[in-house]
């Protein structure tokens, strides 16, 4: 499929309903905030219905032709999933809808309008090697059932990266299926860029950002940090914020901490309203990230956005990402982690030219160039552009 970067401005006005009612954390609240707003902006003569559950989300600064329906009722999975199939098909033809952006990827069975499916969430179709609770496991089983059914009946299928598709390729066969990729973009709200402190005016801690999964690898980025104080006779400070959202291995975690004897090194702050995070980005000196499985990585760009260097894994999407503007490391050798971070944390040069390497792969990467591509996504799969 070719995705033009300029929807056609005499094409017919749509409807477009947005169903987030998934998008309940992290980066999923992140990218239907920006995305729908851009969306808005880019084309202001289609209505966007945007369905959410996250108060954030819900009282977002939106263009006048988006209309939020907040729905709290839908915070739990299954509630959601239920109101997804049973009720979103009526609303959305009560209100005149031309097609579903579900940003939350599963189909809604019932409805007969064209939908298009985003895939943001990795772990469904990654593959085994990972410890995770027995229920997790059954529900990652029940959701490749459901997306294997979304899939093939979508419109369209969006990855947010080629290293997604790729991914998703071990389970499916990919050439089957219609499918794109669309990169997010940046807030820029949330970038200070050029006017970011200094690197030699930072307290010298290294950051890293992002929920206690694990998949998050926060294991190895703490023993790196013992083996820095080994190899190198230097203490460095590591401060990880993320909410424990899987609560055995946020506890692993903290044992892991102490049986090392790095408490006075090592802090897990638990989660962070972003304002704080922001705050963090822009006093800490490294910015780390050493998990194994990403279908983006918006934190990357937003460290990148506060003039921190990036040290990052060598796994999933990270290069395709970040490209030249980060240092990688091996997320299987906490040696080769805590090497790669003393360079950056040692090296001015290098951190300087990490720095403006940042600030550069910023500008290829916006909103509204990402809000282009889905509009020219969703008018192609609504039958009235056809």
């Amino acid at each position: 499929m070719s995705l033009s970067d300029v929807p056609d401005s005499n094409s017919r006005s749509l409807v477009i309903a947005v169903t987030a009612v998934s998008s309940v954390m992290g980066g999923g609240i992140t990218v239907v905030q920006n995305l729908t707003r851009s969306m808005a902006v880019e084309r202001p003569d289609y209505k966007f219905v945007l369905y959410c559950s996250h108060e954030s989300v819900a009282t977002f600064d939106y263009p006048s032709n988006v209309e939020v329906v907040h729905l709290p009722k839908l915070l739990s999975r299954l509630s959601r999933w239920a109101w997804e199939q049973r009720e979103l098909p009526s609303e959305a033809e009560a209100r005149g809808v031309d097609v579903i952006l579900a940003l939350g990827g599963y189909l809604s069975f019932r409805a007969k309008l064209p939908q298009v499916a985003v895939w943001q969430n990795s772990v469904v179709f990654s593959p085994g090697g990972f410890s995770r609770p027995f229920a997790e496991r059954v529900l990652i089983v029940i959701q490749r059932i459901v997306q294997t059914a979304s899939m093939k009946r979508a419109a369209q299928n969006v990855f947010l990266t080629q290293t997604s598709v790729e991914l998703a390729g071990e389970q499916w066969d990919m050439d089957s299926l219609r499918h794109a990729v669309i990169h997010s973009g940046v807030d820029p709200t949330r970038l200070s860029l050029q006017a970011s402190p200094p690197l030699e005016d930072r307290e010298g801690f290294v950051l890293a950002v992002g929920h206690a999964y694990s998949h998050k690898n926060y294991e190895a980025m703490i023993d790196a940090i013992g083996i820095y104080r080994t190899q190198y006779g230097e203490e460095l400070r590591l401060r990880i914020v993320g909410d424990p959202a899987n609560q055995d291995y946020f506890d692993g975690l903290q044992r892991r901490i102490i049986d090392q004897g790095l408490s006075d090194l090592v802090e897990m702050s638990g989660g962070a309203a972003a304002e704080e995070v922001l705050s963090l980005m822009s006093r800490a000196r490294a910015y780390l990230v050493t998990s194994q499985l990403e279908t983006f990585g918006l934190t990357m760009f937003e460290a990148m956005g506060q003039g921190l260097p990036v040290v990052a894994s060598n796994a999933t999407c990270h290069p395709e990402v970040c490209g030249d503007a980060a240092v990688y490391c091996d997320p299987n050798d906490p040696a080769d982690i805590a090497a790669q971070v003393r360079r950056v944390m040692t090296d001015t040069a290098l951190g300087n030219d990490l720095r403006a390497r940042g600030f550069e792969r910023l500008n290829e990467f916006s909103w509204a160039h990402s809000a282009r591509k889905y509009l020219s996504t969703l008018a192609e799969s609504s039958p009235h552009q056809k």
